[in-house]
């Protein structure tokens, strides 16, 4: 069940993230490291924001499994949290995981270049 008028899904108002530092790389990377996460994810292809309670409905765990999972991907800045009244809207932050992508492209890389 969806949500009535979920807020645009969008990083305006966000600082615009810097390239991760070794830590924050290592940060994502546990954060992605689950498959419910990922499952979670998924789930923000569209672009939308959704709820813990739709989240729920769509991955079919508890809404406290749920909710610790979301709090690992927001410690790890891969998802942000609006709120609008008694409701929490979560978003993936998809500029954070490009910034995460190309980290790991030039790790790729350096051990490329090494390995000629």
């Amino acid at each position: 069940m969806i949500a009535p008028h979920p807020p645009a899904c969008s990083e305006v108002g966000l600082p615009d993230p810097a390239p991760p530092t070794d830590e924050q790389i290592a940060l994502i990377s546990k954060a992605l490291g689950h498959p419910a996460r990922i499952r979670i994810l998924h789930l923000f292809t569209e672009g939308r924001c959704m709820t813990v309670q739709e989240i729920v409905g769509e991955c079919r765990l508890a809404q406290s499994t749920v909710s610790e999972h979301l709090r690992v991907l927001r410690k790890a800045d891969v998802v942000f949290r609006t709120k609008d009244g008694p409701r929490s809207w979560y978003c993936l932050r998809r500029s954070v995981l490009h910034q995460y992508a190309r980290a790991v492209r030039d790790l790729a890389a350096i051990e490329a270049h090494a390995a000629d």
